[in-house]
């Protein structure tokens, strides 16, 4: 298989490495040697490296300063955890968001839940998700809540690709879920905001831990 579009090579080798990933093609603790790969992709080295590195970023693969790089899929286990942690943390910075939620805020959270409902490619649904719960919880006023979400959230790269490569993403369940957070907002019913919030995460680690 050869690449071709120099400029975004590295691009394309990413993407081809992360569709060999959540297919299966390439287990869990699997080397991903350099030479070969690019051997195999008609490329040089230098866009495999770039590729690694953009998958490292999304919590696909580790770089190891001995193995070098190696497939990364989560356990159940570590899954569980790293959600348990952000239901806590995300909770609140909702429950602090509704508590001074003003009107004018809403228009632009309710645009990106009007635009993952339509169904974009995972890269971009990916994207909206992370922008419309990033934007609530900046309205909280607790910024060292907000950081320490936002590197949790950094860190849950890997499950939310699994998640939306699945055949069966919840499309309807996860917009109803995400119209219920801010409608709970827009109310300033802090409590509700809370328990919506924390259904969206315990829901979302059930459905992908049965795919782990």
């Amino acid at each position: 298989m050869a690449l071709t579009a120099p400029r975004t090579v590295a691009g394309q080798v990413a993407e081809f490495l992360k569709g060999e990933i959540l297919a299966g093609r390439r287990a869990p603790g699997d080397k991903l040697r350099q030479v070969e790969i690019a051997r195999a992709l008609g490329v040089s080295t230098t866009p495999v490296r770039e590729a690694l590195a953009a998958l490292q970023r999304e919590g696909l693969v580790r770089l190891h300063p001995q193995r070098g790089a190696v497939v990364f899929l989560p356990s159940v286990d570590d899954l569980r955890e790293h959600y348990e942690i952000r239901a806590a943390l995300e909770s609140l910075a909702a429950a602090k968001a509704a508590e001074c939620f003003e009107p004018d805020w809403a228009a632009p959270l309710q645009a990106l839940i009007e635009e993952m409902w339509e169904g974009p490619p995972a890269p971009r649904y990916i994207e909206l998700n992370q922008r419309f719960h990033t934007q609530l919880y900046e309205r909280s006023g607790r910024p060292q809540l907000v950081e320490m979400i936002a590197a949790l959230r950094d860190a849950s790269s890997a499950y939310l690709h699994i998640y939306r490569a699945q055949d069966d993403f919840p499309a309807a369940r996860l917009d109803l879920e995400h119209r219920a957070i801010l409608t709970a907002c827009i109310e300033r019913d802090p409590e509700r905001a809370a328990h919506a919030t924390r259904v969206h995460l315990e829901n979302t680690v059930e459905h992908v831990a049965a795919r782990l």
